[in-house]
């Protein structure tokens, strides 16, 4: 599977688009999907940091004909020129799978046009502000989750959405532990980006200059205007550390008691690790966001950086300082929103093809036996019960033999994901699905019960009817079986077939 993402960073636009971009396709390699970058030549593009990390990264002309001579963050490209440029660099290249466009300046004129390039399109927006003519559209943004529908006006009836924090891309270490919420704030990060065009670590330099307690990390970015005057302070504050960038940031967030920073990329990765947040948009796209985020109890919004006077800056950080209740309160409702799985769930949605199912067979049985033994099956299983190892042997035998009988292992590149199974009676079978080990969660059950369904096909073509019983508290399974178009029949579900 090849993919080819299209997304720009720069001084003016940040670097966020690639950050969300590159974590997306480090889970894609993972499961041994080829992914390469095509990305404008800007200053302050990220061309060199994507080829350090293996991937190969197509450099776009810097500026095109007719172009606005200011590329901001929403600035409109003219579509045409950037296809063009893409086409040329691509060259020969064999069709790609999918093609994601990360871009504020690009809507449904270049989405149409890009269309040869690739089988499938995905956007990745989050201003619900233009057309799109793509297969799948993800909205990370909380907004996106509480809004009644706001893409609608935008988007064709057959485009599959993701929307809200649920499907945030995340790196792996986000699926973490919540930092402990001190009595007392006594460590204190400030960051506003990978550039910070807005000079906001040196507006909160300012800020902090009155608390002479907390040990401060300012993370500025690269080329920051601020850069000399910063420095003149760091160094008359011995518990302040400087820094332009740093490799481990993570850990840096583990860390600190109190974030102070944009409602960029870093807003879930906070919210996954429960970091108490004063936060202040740099950006338009950030505000409603950052705003509804806040209503929710999430953090603490103090508005746009432009309209912000220095003193409720200040009355923030001796709000929270003190407050362990308000920033206990912070990272629960954070916390609620996001589990740091949102990349994954993504890299589903787009490899679920590659998803092949196969007869499990003698090989299979610890491989089974082990599955069907996790907590997490048992505890919806109608037999609670752990099975024995000699018994569960003796069912496999039985099973493998069993002509009404067909087990089905779902694999990937990266290994087996789950086990899907059909018990036939005439034209009916019952189905029973489990998911393995570190697999729940992401999506994979839908994928499962489609290929199994094709599977099955082909395999028993005179099957009319499929049912499943389930647990009536059984919340996830029943959103399972609803979604693959199963229908409530008296205490089981089931799914009638038809003759396509």
């Amino acid at each position: 599977m090849r993919v080819l993402i299209r997304a720009d960073a720069s001084t003016a636009i940040g670097s966020g688009h690639i950050a969300r971009c590159l974590t997306l396709a480090n889970v894609l390699r993972k499961d041994g999907v080829d992914v390469v970058f095509a990305c404008r030549r800007l200053p302050g593009h990220a061309l060199r940091r994507l080829a350090e990390q293996g991937y190969i990264a197509l450099g776009l002309p810097e500026r095109y004909p007719q172009a606005q001579s200011d590329p901001g963050i929403e600035t409109v490209l003219p579509w045409q020129a950037d296809i063009d440029a893409l086409a040329d660099v691509l060259k020969d290249a064999p069709r790609f799978d999918w093609l994601i466009v990360d871009h504020y300046g690009l809507d449904a004129r270049w989405e149409n046009a890009a269309r040869p390039f690739a089988d499938r399109l995905m956007a990745i927006d989050d201003l619900a502000n233009r057309p799109h003519a793509v297969d799948v559209l993800l909205d990370q943004n909380y907004s996106a989750q509480v809004l009644e529908r706001p893409y609608a006006p935008w988007l064709n009836d057959d485009c599959k959405t993701f929307l809200g924090p649920r499907f945030a891309l995340m790196r792996d270490e986000f699926q973490c532990q919540p930092i402990v919420i001190a009595p007392r704030v006594k460590r204190v990060l400030v960051n506003f980006g990978g550039f910070d065009a807005a000079r906001q670590v040196h507006a909160t330099m300012l800020a902090l200059q009155g608390f002479e307690d907390l040990q401060v990390d300012f993370v500025a970015g690269l080329d920051n205007p601020e850069w000399d005057a910063m420095s003149q302070l760091a160094k008359a504050h011995p518990n302040w550390r400087l820094h332009a960038l740093v490799s481990d940031f993570f850990a840096l967030m583990q860390q600190a008691d109190l974030f102070i920073g944009a409602g960029g990329g870093t807003t879930w990765e906070r919210a996954a690790l429960g970091l108490p947040t004063i936060c202040i948009s740099v950006a338009h796209n950030q505000a409603l966001n950052a705003r509804l985020l806040a209503e929710a109890g999430g953090q603490l919004y103090l508005g746009p950086h432009d309209a912000l006077d220095p003193h409720t800056l200040i009355q923030a950080i001796a709000l929270l300082r003190d407050n362990r209740e308000l920033r206990q309160s912070f990272a629960e409702r954070s916390r609620a929103l996001v589990d740091g799985r949102g990349a994954q769930r993504l890299a589903v949605a787009l490899t679920g093809q590659g998803l092949s199912l196969r007869q499990a067979g003698e090989r299979d049985a610890g491989l089974l036996f082990d599955g069907r033994n996790a907590p997490h099956v048992r505890q919806w299983a109608f037999n609670r019960e752990l099975i024995d190892r000699d018994d569960h042997l003796a069912w496999l035998a039985r099973s493998l033999e069993d002509p009404q009988r067909l087990i089905l292992i779902g694999e990937t590149v990266s290994g087996p994901v789950g086990m899907v199974r059909y018990d036939r009676e005439g034209e009916g079978v019952d189905v029973s699905i489990y998911l393995f080990e570190g697999q729940t969660g992401v999506g994979w059950g839908q994928s499962l019960l489609s290929g199994g369904e094709r599977f099955l096909r082909r395999h028993w073509p005179q099957v009319r009817v499929i049912r499943a019983q389930v647990l009536a508290d059984n919340a996830v399974s029943i959103s399972l079986f609803q979604k693959a178009g199963y229908t409530s029949a008296e205490r089981h579900f089931q799914r009638v077939l038809s003759d396509e």
